[in-house]
């Protein structure tokens, strides 16, 4: 909950100070931020949405920017139909920015590929093959998160920036993910817990190779 002090420290025209964070971080790269845009400075009709932030820069970046506190029972199913709108408009994209985004707004520039996914497959292969189930279920984890955000970019679903839990959970409840997929990942996703957070897994070679094949599943149904 948000306090009167709190409050007082939002400048006027913002409904938070993320939303201030948000528009600072666009100003510092060059681009003119507006905040709580009339329906008349967006050149096509978005129904009764009005977005937080309207961030546009010379020649062709245009951003239409809803700012939420916490991706915590976030529903996306309306922010998709604007996603989709705005993704038909030449130059402008749809941004869902959120305070538990594990991703920057910078590094999405350089999100992987497709083809670097399916690469990176196919290399952890060859890691599991050669003993080494270890780097292979890291780097295979982290192949698996690109496939996911690079997923919800496809869709125009917005929440490539949120965690990779969120991610898995949205494209669960949106049907990009099968009940049994959608079960591993989760077995999957706290194994990867265990491992980064230091804790003893006695073998990860099972683990590497079912990760490997929910990951080589899923980019197979979705390229």
């Amino acid at each position: 909950m948000t306090s009167s002090a709190d409050n007082a420290q939002i400048p006027e025209g913002f409904h938070s100070n993320l939303e201030v964070d948000v528009a600072n971080r666009y100003r510092s790269q060059g681009f003119t931020v507006i905040s709580q845009p009339s329906k008349e400075v967006i050149p096509f009709d978005l129904g009764n949405y009005i977005p937080d932030l309207i961030a546009t820069k010379p020649p062709d970046e245009r951003l239409i920017i809803e700012v939420k506190g916490s991706a915590r029972s976030l529903s996306v199913d309306r922010f998709r139909e604007v996603a989709d709108i705005v993704s038909q408009n030449p130059g402008w994209r749809f941004l869902l920015v959120t305070g538990d985004d594990s991703t920057s707004m910078d590094q999405m520039s350089n999100l992987l590929t497709w083809s670097q996914i399916q690469s990176r497959i196919h290399q952890s292969l060859n890691l599991i093959e050669a003993g080494e189930s270890e780097p292979a279920f890291t780097y295979l984890w982290g192949t698996l998160e690109a496939a996911l955000r690079r997923r919800a970019i496809q869709l125009f679903i917005p929440i490539e920036r949120l965690s990779s839990q969120s991610i898995i959970n949205h494209l669960y409840s949106q049907g990009e993910i099968s009940r049994e997929q959608f079960h591993v990942a989760k077995e999957m996703y706290a194994i990867r817990n265990r491992v980064v957070h230091g804790f003893d897994v006695q073998s990860l070679d099972e683990p590497a190779r079912t990760l490997h094949s929910l990951i080589s599943e899923l980019v197979q149904e979705w390229t």
